[in-house]
């Protein structure tokens, strides 16, 4: 069984429209497609040109203050199945899906990733990788090559290696995510620099310094703006106008918010969760709009995905989501309209 080739569409038309990136027009075709068009094709194909974000296990050797896995407590029925995991796979791909991105906790740590790898590949999909780089060595970039990764994106949360270390809680994570960066580079794997916009860096000229550093590895950048989530939740972390403005400044061909599409100083930012662009899947089951929004819609254990998705993306969070331009989690407003729902994890 193999995905329909048009699921990727999306991905396939990136290099031809990348010039075009910023343009009034692009942008408005853009919004017209996800707000007119992608309804209407997903009539006939459920899942058409989504992005669904796998959670192999919460488990990870680091222990960040962003990080948003400390929602999700271990659960009895335990994490997802090798057999539960394949079967995902291919029913995204039935519904038309065009790419998995493999994150955890730490997803290199999954007995199992480079067949799911290569199954998604199978598939017809796009596989891509989130990993603090700690095993990130020669022999599982070759592993990983092999298997048919199409993405490779490294965390980094300082362009000091003792400051990165110290935020990440492991001596020598720094060293390790640096060199598998560069062994991405050397055998040919597409490779971003993953890392977090804060009021912090910004401030110190940090965030540029890592630019730089991404730069002189031969990486790209991808970041993302604080969010109130994780062990950030009680913090007041999200970006001022100004920070943002300094942040759209910044933007590049190598350096993007969130997403390629972003990497313009004036093109919109839109929640891709609230768009219908993606979704996650906890590791154990469970359908999320994102993993910094810990309310489920259900579980693949015991429903259909196509069943459970469609009533997510018709939920009354969803309709309101959608009008954000940033985090739903950063709107202090939607937080508490639906922060019963979001203690619970469950819609």
């Amino acid at each position: 069984m193999a995905a329909k080739p048009s699921a990727n569409l999306t991905f396939s038309l990136r290099p031809l429209l990348r010039r075009f990136y910023g343009a009034s027009w692009l942008t408005a075709l853009t919004a017209f497609y996800f707000r007119s068009i992608l309804p209407q094709i997903r009539r006939f194909v459920p899942l058409y040109g989504v992005t669904a974000i796998l959670s192999m296990s919460y488990r990870c050797q680091c222990s960040c203050p962003h990080c948003g896995a400390g929602k999700f407590p271990k659960k009895p029925e335990g994490e997802l199945s090798r057999e539960e995991v394949l079967k995902f796979i291919d029913d995204l791909a039935r519904l038309g899906g065009a790419c998995i991105h493999f994150f955890g906790g730490e997803p290199l740590m999954a007995p199992a990733l480079l067949e799911y790898v290569k199954r998604t590949k199978e598939r017809g999909l796009v596989a891509t990788i989130d990993t603090n780089g700690l095993l990130l060595d020669e022999a599982m970039v070759l592993k990983l090559k092999e298997a048919g990764i199409d993405l490779i994106r490294v965390s980094l949360d300082s362009p000091r290696e003792e400051e990165h270390d110290a935020h990440r809680g492991v001596k020598g994570c720094w060293r390790r995510a640096v060199d598998g960066m560069k062994l991405c580079v050397k055998h040919g794997i597409p490779c971003f620099m993953s890392l977090y916009a804060t009021k912090e860096n910004l401030a110190s000229g940090d965030f540029e310094a890592m630019i730089a550093l991404a730069r002189e590895t031969g990486v790209g950048v991808r970041f993302l703006s604080a969010i109130q989530t994780g062990r950030w939740g009680q913090e007041e972390v999200h970006l001022s106008p100004p920070e943002i403005q300094k942040l759209r400044s910044l933007l590049a061909p190598d350096v993007c918010w969130e997403t390629e599409f972003l990497q313009h100083k004036d093109v919109p930012f839109w929640c891709n969760s609230m768009l219908g662009n993606k979704f996650d899947i906890s590791a154990y089951g469970e359908v999320l709009a994102c993993a910094y929004l810990p309310a489920g819609f259900g579980n693949i254990r015991k429903e259909p995905l196509e069943a459970i998705v469609k009533r997510m993306w018709a939920s009354e969070m969803f309709k309101e989501g959608s009008k954000h331009f940033d985090c739903p989690m950063n709107d202090a407003g939607f937080i508490k309209k639906h922060g019963d729902k979001l203690t619970a994890g469950r819609c």
